[in-house]
């Protein structure tokens, strides 16, 4: 039988026994251990790096091992930022690992984590894992935003965009509506992308949410999914694909994150930045945009077509860009260590002598302006689509 004819219940079997070959491929060369953000937080212990955890979980599928409670939270201490993975000398699916087995101790009745739980009861009740109602879905729509009921474009504004962080969708939805470019909007009956479900190994209610929303957008009959969130454009590229298969739903949609648009209207010549925007900036690679999709040249390139803007780099950047530490249900369960990872990331950001720091994920963006909150950093902090917008005439 075919990999394209299995069924999706020999496809999961198929997946956890190449993973748990995988882990005899670790060399222990400790790469990922130094590259991890959340293991300097562990007190020292090796037991809370990658490869212990790789060792472990050898052990644990060949039932030398159990997952005791303290596993189980060692195991969630992980944003998924996929840095293990890009270093990886044998090349180990780590984040796919990391999130089946996270399924794995759910399934048991082991996990997941309290905050993760109330995350999952949230989603359940309402859709999103804010507890929002769907009502004001759509509350960042402005006067001049005039959505169309069927466009070839569809605006996935995701959960955090919507209803916490929505500078970079009303950017970005701004910046379409002035250049005549149609899109639809479906504010209200939008769900949760499940990605904090997904990663925190909560697949039942997962599998519900991925259900609604692929009725959604086959309901719309939109071409094109555009969103402003990593999270979202990661979950949506990656793991749709895999649950439309699983659901026996259509999903014949092209996914792009922002930045993609942006560069191809660059590109054409639909935009064109001509106003000066004089300010010395650094760029946070996001990891769900960067790591995830390989949108690194995009920002840099949407960066340097804006007058007077100039960019200093941080040391680590592109693929050994440096965590915020808000992904992978961390921020959620552990908000202090999120909180320091984001400040870690912040410092480094501030020492390059850049006035402003500029993301591109909404994740990202509340991770640091809560750091530069509570530091009191003296450094500014941007949505690339804001600093995009002002380059452009009215």
């Amino acid at each position: 039988m075919s990999t394209q004819e299995q069924s999706p219940t020999a496809r999961d079997a198929a997946l956890a026994k190449m993973l748990a070959e995988a882990v005899d491929t670790c060399a222990r060369c400790g790469f990922c251990k130094v590259s991890c953000p959340t293991y300097p937080f562990g007190g020292g212990f090796e037991t809370f790096s990658p490869r212990a955890k790789v060792a472990f979980l050898k052990d644990y599928f060949e039932g030398r091992d159990v997952l005791t409670p303290e596993w189980v939270d060692r195991l969630y201490r992980c944003t998924t930022c996929e840095r293990c993975q890009t270093v990886c000398q044998t090349a180990i699916p780590l984040v796919a690992l990391w999130e089946s087995v996270r399924a794995d101790i759910v399934t048991k009745g082991l996990g997941p984590m309290p905050a993760h739980k109330k995350l999952r009861a949230l989603a359940e009740k309402h859709g999103n894992p804010y507890g929002e109602s769907a009502s004001r879905q759509s509350q960042w729509l402005s006067p001049e935003h005039h959505p169309m009921e069927a466009a070839d474009i569809l605006i996935f504004g995701g959960c955090t965009a919507s209803y916490r962080m929505p500078s970079m969708l009303q950017t970005g939805v701004t910046i379409l509506t002035r250049l005549g470019v149609p899109y639809a909007y479906a504010g209200g009956e939008e769900h949760c992308c499940a990605s904090p479900l997904l990663r925190t190994g909560q697949l039942d209610v997962a599998g519900e949410l991925i259900g609604k929303n692929l009725d959604l957008f086959a309901r719309t009959g939109a071409r094109t999914l555009v969103t402003p969130c990593g999270g979202c454009s990661k979950t949506l590229k990656h793991d749709y694909p895999v649950w439309a298969e699983k659901l026996g739903k259509p999903f014949d949609v092209t996914v792009r994150h922002f930045s993609e648009v942006y560069v191809d209207l660059l590109r054409q010549g639909r935009i064109k930045p001509s106003v000066a925007v004089n300010k010395t900036v650094t760029f946070h690679d996001p990891c769900h945009v960067g790591r995830s999709q390989g949108l690194f040249d995009e920002p840099r390139e949407i960066l340097a077509a804006i007058p007077g803007i100039k960019l200093l780099e941080m040391p680590r950047c592109r693929e050994s860009s440096r965590c915020c530490g808000a992904g992978g249900g961390v921020k959620a369960n552990y908000p202090q260590m999120a909180a320091a990872i984001a400040r870690e990331r912040l410092d480094e950001a501030v020492a390059t002598g850049a006035d402003t720091l500029v993301t591109m994920c909404p994740f990202c963006q509340g991770s640091f302006s809560q750091a530069i909150k509570e530091s009191e950093a003296s450094i500014g902090l941007s949505g690339l689509e804001e600093l995009l917008l002002a380059s452009l005439r009215q």
